[in-house]
């Protein structure tokens, strides 16, 4: 039971880490947050990591109720979430931006960019939310909710983490080294979206060919 519990644990929080990805959000955080003081960042990591908590708790506590409200299979929310999973695999591999130039430009000039586009989309964006859709419906009892939970929440604390810490990884860590982590976990989340896929279409070829 231990293990099982401790298996599903690391499952989830590479999932959910690999997705939000704090360290792609860090180039992004200094280039926004550079004509602040060091105390007016730390403020907007804070909030922006809260934001980022909330925004998933929600989805964790929601998630079931939006699946049946809109009538969406747990079979047609795991390809759907591969899908998603995957593209946003394919740009981080690519090294593709999580911001586009237009979006970078707005938010530069916006007051509060702690919501938008820090928490969402740039940590909690469509592809969380769909891991952690996901995780809830691969939930095989109660027990393994407190486990999302705490997932949720310690990736909310890396957040916070890396966005605290923002100025020194950039100044330590070069744009190769940043590069190369955001492709690994790239690759990770590639075979996280894949798997998605693979357990939403088996139960669908299951019954199509125990119906016929």
């Amino acid at each position: 039971m231990g293990n099982e519990f401790l298996l599903f644990f690391v499952g989830s929080f590479v999932s959910l880490f690999s997705i939000v990805d704090p360290l792609l959000a860090v180039p992004v955080f200094v280039s926004l947050t550079e004509k602040y003081t060091p105390q007016k960042r730390i403020a907007i990591a804070k909030q922006a990591s809260i934001y980022a908590l909330g925004i998933m708790l929600l989805f964790f506590i929601a998630g079931g109720v939006i699946l049946t409200f809109f009538g969406i299979s747990l079979e047609g929310l795991r390809i759907a979430g591969g899908l998603m999973i995957i593209g946003s695999a394919i740009e981080m591999l690519q090294k593709k931006e999580k911001l586009l130039p237009k979006e970078q430009t707005e938010s530069e000039e916006k007051d509060d960019i702690a919501f938008s586009p820090l928490a969402m989309p740039l940590l909690s964006g469509p592809g969380s939310i769909a891991v952690i859709i996901g995780m809830t419906t691969d939930a095989k009892s109660w027990l393994h909710y407190p486990v999302i939970l705490l997932t949720i929440i310690l990736v909310a604390i890396l957040c916070y983490a890396f966005l605290r810490l923002a100025p020194f990884i950039s100044q330590k860590m070069s744009a190769t080294t940043i590069s190369s982590f955001n492709r690994i976990m790239g690759f990770i989340l590639l075979c996280i979206g894949v798997q998605y896929i693979v357990n939403g279409v088996m139960p669908l070829l299951k019954a199509v060919f125990n119906c016929s």
